[in-house]
C-alpha cells in the first residue's frame, strides 16, 4: 500500500494529499484486519490445515499455522500416496474439515472427507473470483474474515 501511495504521489504530485489520506485509511483497515485474524487464529498456532492445492502458505506462515495440501497444482489429480499422506496429517492434527476453494465446492474432497469423517469448509484464496470482485477494494476486507472463521471451524472451534 505504501509503495502504491508513493508511486501515485510521484506520478501525480498535485493530488498527493488525497493519495496519502486514502492510503492511511486503507493501511489502518488492513492493520485492523490483520490484528483480528491474528487474535482469531492465535489458539490454533502451530496447528495444520489441509487444502486441496498449495494456495495458502504465506497466510499460514503469517498466523503461525502449517498448511498442507493434497497436490501442488490444482490441475493435477491426487495419487493414492497423496491421499495416504493427507489422511495421516488429518488423523494427527485432529482436523474437523478440509479446505476447498469456492470454485471447487466439495467435489475435490468429497470422497476423502467421507473416508476421514470430516466435513469440507471453503477458503477463498481470492485467485479465482469474478472480475467485479477483483475491481472492488472491499473484496479483500470482506473475504478474509470469512476465511479466518472457516479455519476456526476446520480446527473445531
Amino acid at each position: 500500500m505504501e509503495s502504491i501511495r508513493d508511486g501515485l504521489v510521484q506520478a501525480d504530485p498535485g493530488c498527493a494529499d488525497g493519495y496519502r489520506r486514502n492510503a492511511e485509511a486503507s493501511i489502518a483497515e488492513l492493520r485492523q484486519l490483520d490484528a483480528s485474524l491474528a487474535s482469531q487464529l492465535e489458539p490454533f498456532r502451530g496447528m495444520t490445515f489441509v487444502a486441496f492445492h498449495d494456495f495458502a502458505p504465506s497466510f499460514a506462515e503469517r498466523y503461525g499455522l502449517l498448511a498442507e495440501f493434497v497436490v501442488d497444482v490444482p490441475a493435477v489429480n491426487s495419487t493414492p500416496d497423496d491421499v495416504r499422506r493427507v489422511s495421516g496429517i488429518v488423523a494427527r492434527s485432529d482436523l474437523r474439515a478440509l479446505l476447498s476453494e469456492p470454485q471447487d465446492g466439495p467435489r475435490s474432497f468429497n470422497a476423502l472427507a467421507g473416508d476421514l469423517g470430516v466435513r469440507i469448509s471453503v477458503f477463498d484464496p481470492l485467485e479465482t473470483g469474478t472480475e467485479q470482485d477483483a475491481l472492488d477494494p472491499a473484496t479483500y476486507l470482506r473475504v478474509m474474515p470469512r476465511n479466518g472463521e472457516q479455519l476456526r471451524q476446520a480446527f473445531g472451534d
